[in-house]
């Protein structure tokens, strides 16, 4: 590719009132575009009953739109989407208009240091083969001040995906449709591609979060159907009580499997205005 690739930070989300600003804000100043697709209600392909039960919105539309006035880096759709998959398939076809090259996924709950992002175009930009980027992540928990971190996680996030357009057929070129398969995947071209953690992580808040927001969180995944019976009030309320608790993911328990009390300094300097920075617990 001669020419700089072109990024876009793509965001699928509703009410991430908490951590929205500031993950946006974390980066900004590394990509070509933000496509924020923001939800009017919560999915129901998982939980007919998550619309009903979590139908109140909170501040994250005047969040965006604050943010997005007059800003012609910002691509916004508001509406109604049944699935996850359904949601950030609208975030690629924005970036196939927009002629983006990547398309960046980020949750409204992650946050990057800018000297990763640096890393992270510098790791594009030297694998053009690459279809898709792995980028490990440190998951804070109950505050900012606990973590599981980056080698103890067993998730690896699959989060940049070059956009192909066309591609070989028996030596003729032949369009070819870029398109989200999976909450977390996409169907793009060419090998996969760890970024070495020891050089660019992202931070994950999912689990940095108030306990109602948890709820909701919960109530609302993509992944809830699967969850350990009993997580929330066996794991989540209690682990304050006993913070040597193991196996904490409700997915798969070993997947983090013990959080550590941590220093917060590496954290994006950005949120140390959050108002969670001094908090022990997140009540």
């Amino acid at each position: 590719m001669s020419r700089p690739a072109k990024i876009a930070a793509c965001y699928c989300i509703y009410n991430e009132e908490e951590f929205i600003e500031y993950s946006i804000r974390s980066i900004y100043e590394a990509v070509d575009r933000i496509v924020i697709c923001l939800g009017m209600a919560p999915w129901s392909a998982y939980n007919s009953e998550a619309r009903r039960k979590h139908a109140q919105r909170d501040r994250t539309e005047d969040i965006v739109d604050r943010l997005a006035a007059s800003d012609p880096k910002f691509v916004v759709k508001k509406g109604v989407w049944e699935s996850e998959v359904a949601q950030r398939q609208t975030a690629m076809e924005c970036c196939v208009n927009e002629g983006i090259d990547y398309y960046f996924l980020i949750d409204g709950d992650e946050v990057y240091r800018p000297d990763h992002l640096r890393v992270i175009r510098e790791e594009v930009e030297a694998h053009p083969d690459v279809g898709t980027f792995h980028i490990k992540c440190t998951v804070l928990w109950h505050s900012f001040r606990y973590r599981i971190p980056y080698w103890g996680v067993k998730w690896t996030p699959w989060r940049l995906f070059k956009i192909t357009r066309s591609r070989k057929l028996l030596g003729l070129s032949v369009p070819y449709r870029c398109r989200i398969t999976g909450p977390n995947r996409t169907n793009s071209l060419g090998p996969r591609y760890l970024i070495p953690p020891h050089k660019a992580i992202f931070y994950h808040l999912g689990y940095a979060r108030a306990t109602e927001r948890m709820r909701l969180k919960f109530d609302t995944s993509e992944q809830q159907r699967h969850f350990v019976n009993g997580w929330f009030e066996d794991v989540w309320m209690k682990w304050p009580q006993q913070r040597s608790m193991k196996n904490l993911q409700p997915l798969d328990p070993e997947g983090l499997p013990e959080a550590l009390p941590v220093d917060p300094s590496d954290l994006p300097e950005l949120l140390r205005a959050h108002p969670y920075w001094n908090l022990e617990i997140i009540p």
